[in-house]
């Protein structure tokens, strides 16, 4: 893949390499907060897939719904979320995908906790939908139905 991107002042640089798992957009309301919108655009990574070129991010913990815990790592000097981990489970992250330098051309794979979402948002045709957080299996299950779709 090859990409690259920054937090918003840019004291924040990072590049990622190889293919996402999958492209989720997530409407809970912790996701509406963070962005002061609609929801958060995640892209699902191997941790070893990101590196940090530029600056030190400093991390936010609290507990989701779920009872899963969420470490968020963002800029010292703006405050912009670039990556969120479950500790518990750090060989994967979820890369804040607007984050990203070519964000405009990302397509999500998945909506997840749409029972939050705004009722005038609709969703995509071809796009996972879930009413809440799905288990691991649900998730990967229904991302089987993307194999065939290009590469990220």
């Amino acid at each position: 893949m090859g990409r690259t991107g920054s937090c918003q002042c840019g004291t924040i640089r990072y590049e990622v390499e190889g293919d996402s798992l999958a492209l989720v957009f997530c409407q809970c309301t912790e996701c509406q907060k963070l962005s002061a919108g609609i929801g958060s655009y995640s892209m699902v990574l191997p941790r070893e897939a990101l590196r940090i070129v530029s600056g030190e991010p400093r991390s936010w913990e609290r507990s989701s719904e779920t009872g899963a815990r969420n470490r968020a790592w963002m800029c010292p000097e703006c405050g912009n979320r670039i990556f969120h981990e479950n500790p518990d489970d750090p060989a994967m992250i979820r890369l804040k995908a607007g984050t990203l330098d070519d964000a405009a051309a990302l397509e999500p794979d998945a909506l997840v906790w749409r029972r939050s979402a705004p009722a005038w948002m609709q969703a995509p045709e071809g796009v996972a939908r879930f009413e809440s957080q799905p288990t691991p299996e649900e998730f990967f299950a229904a991302m089987t139905l993307f194999q065939g779709r290009a590469q990220r």
